[in-house]
């Protein structure tokens, strides 16, 4: 129960101190209303309507999903370099056969044409 109160005391101070800041906020912060505050704003372009809506090309968001994906799945390689010698021949079939399924998405993807950007 001990580690339990140092925990209790650190909880309580957080959430006293948030308190104090969202009152004095309140007390000493700015009570005229900004007219651009409810503005969308994206990326330093401004926008000539309020709003912020518009279409994209299905191939962002196919691009941006492989990204992802293939980033993510190539993170998990990392473990494998880490303790390699440890893991010996069978780590190593396991590090190939990973990244051959990787490499047979990758080519999915190009035969879908999902990397090609149509203009």
């Amino acid at each position: 129960m001990e580690g339990y109160g140092a925990f209790l005391i650190f909880f309580l101070i957080a959430l006293a101190l948030a308190s104090v800041m969202t009152i004095l906020n309140d007390i000493l912060g700015a009570k005229k209303k900004d007219p651009m505050e409810d503005y969308p704003y994206e990326c330093g372009v401004p926008l000539y309507d309020k709003e912020a809506r518009g279409n994209f090309k299905q191939g962002y968001y196919m691009f941006g999903l492989l990204l992802i994906l293939f980033d993510i799945e190539v993170a998990f390689l990392f473990p494998w370099a880490v303790v390699f010698k440890e893991i010996g021949l069978y780590g190593l079939i396991e590090a190939v056969l990973f990244i051959l399924i990787l490499f047979l998405g990758f080519i999915y993807a190009l035969r879908k044409r999902a990397l090609k950007w149509q203009t």
